[in-house]
């Protein structure tokens, strides 16, 4: 049975993190296959980097080109049987080829346990007081994971529904706190509680999650890259402050793929 990654990346930025997220995972893991969505020109130098480049299917004119409404259409693209589905900011760190073995229970899973740079969960609630105030299942679709059966089938056509009607579901599901602008972390939370899924919380692997306000700092600004220095060698060895990286890691921030991803190349 096939299995590999599946990135979305519209925009110049978003193709060049998908570029780097592939890079990494050819040089950390053994399993390294990976697939782009995209509308978009990826640079001949760095094609050979995906097994396929696929077009974005079933544009509707009425819809931005930016918004998420797409997302729920990984599952009829991917030209895997299994797919792990990553956001563009994520790169590898080592090796995670294990996760494959665990997911055989699911046929839909998302990561729930993110990390602060110093490897303590983060409990702070800041980016998800929508989670909070409206009961939502407190998921992160930056890692999530799908193998082709009728229960991720299903799961997708409900995805699609809350995607394409997104203002509707938030007026049912979100009465305490809406987000300002749609999010696919809640959309895949709604259709998880739409579609009655039972088992898709992943304990077997959690990721660093960058995003500023979450770090457990006094003070922060709105990247993290003013906040703390960085290091990334040749060798691709991540240190942030005075902690060692490893595993996956979300960086949220486009200047750190600037930085590193000609480290890549040396």
């Amino acid at each position: 049975m096939s299995k590999g990654y599946l990135l979305v990346a519209m925009g110049d930025d978003y193709i060049k993190q998908a570029c780097l997220c592939a890079l990494s995972i050819k040089k950390t893991q053994t399993l390294s296959n990976v697939s782009i969505m995209t509308s978009d020109v990826v640079p001949d130098n760095y094609k050979h980097l995906f097994d396929q480049i696929i077009e974005i299917p079933w544009w509707s004119p009425d819809r931005s080109f930016y918004g998420p409404e797409h997302r729920w259409k990984v599952f009829h693209i991917t030209p895997y049987e299994e797919t792990i589905v990553l956001d563009t900011d994520t790169i590898f760190l080592n090796n995670v080829d294990y996760i494959w073995n665990s997911l055989q229970g699911y046929s839909v899973g998302f990561l729930t346990d993110v990390k602060t740079y110093r490897g303590t969960t983060v409990i702070d609630n800041f980016y998800r007081q929508v989670f909070v105030k409206n009961n939502l299942p407190n998921i992160y679709n930056a890692f999530h994971y799908f193998k082709k059966d009728d229960i991720a089938l299903d799961y997708y056509k409900h995805l699609e529904l809350v995607c394409k009607n997104s203002k509707e579901f938030y007026n049912i599901h979100l009465k305490k706190l809406k987000p300002k602008v749609t999010s696919m972390d809640v959309n895949h939370a709604i259709a998880i509680l739409n579609s009655n899924l039972q088992t898709y919380e992943i304990n077997s692997l959690n990721f660093v999650h960058m995003k500023s306000k979450v770090q457990g700092w006094e003070e922060s600004n709105v990247s993290w890259v003013h906040d703390i220095p960085f290091y990334f060698d040749n060798e691709h060895n991540l240190k942030i402050g005075n902690f060692q990286q490893s595993g996956v890691f979300h960086y949220v921030d486009h200047k750190f793929c600037n930085e590193v991803i000609g480290k890549y190349h040396a």
